[in-house]
């Protein structure tokens, strides 16, 4: 009788150890996985969430995940749509601690998703990265180049008519924090 309780404990003993062994390997795993996470494939777990993005001086941005790009994610919300180089993002709010192992990184770049509201001639403002809100540019995008995008200078609420047209700056994209539409 005593030896049936003896061995009982044993096995109760290994079965603990076992289980704590196959916990550190699985926690191991989880870690190792998630190193290797790059933050596009983060946000790509968040898509409809509300998110705050701080970019520092141009301020914070807040809305709802819609898109995430190579480099930048756009929000929506406040009937505008910003989208937002995470190369000048202080930090992101708002997100769950959920990730989706081997989501896909996303192919298409900043002059992708800049192309579209050049496409549709769509008044924006941008915020150049490092620059208080008050250094904002508006106008329309004409151009999109590889690293680069050409911004006719827009009087606020005005029409793109060349007449409206004040100049027109050579923007690279480097240098871009968020475009807001």
């Amino acid at each position: 009788m005593r030896w049936d309780a003896l061995f009982a404990d044993m096995e109760a003993q290994l079965a603990s150890a076992r289980d704590a062994v196959q916990e550190s390997e699985v926690s191991e795993r989880l870690r190792t996985d998630f190193a290797g996470m790059e933050l596009s494939g983060r946000l790509q777990s968040q898509m409809g969430r509300p998110l705050k993005v701080d970019l520092g001086l141009p301020g914070s941005f807040q809305g709802v995940l819609s898109h995430v790009g190579r480099g930048w994610l756009v929000l929506e919300g406040g009937g505008r749509s910003s989208v937002i180089a995470l190369a000048h993002t202080v930090f992101i709010a708002g997100m769950d601690r959920f990730s989706t192992s081997g989501a896909p990184v996303p192919r298409l770049g900043l002059a992708s998703a800049l192309r579209g509201l050049s496409r549709d001639r769509a008044s924006v403002r941008v915020y150049p990265a490092g620059q208080p809100p008050a250094a904002a540019l508006d106008g329309s995008v004409d151009r999109v180049g590889k690293d680069f995008f050409e911004l006719s200078l827009i009087p606020r609420g005005e029409a793109r008519r060349q007449e409206n047209v004040r100049g027109v700056y050579v923007v690279p994209l480097q240098s871009v924090a968020v475009v807001s539409s």
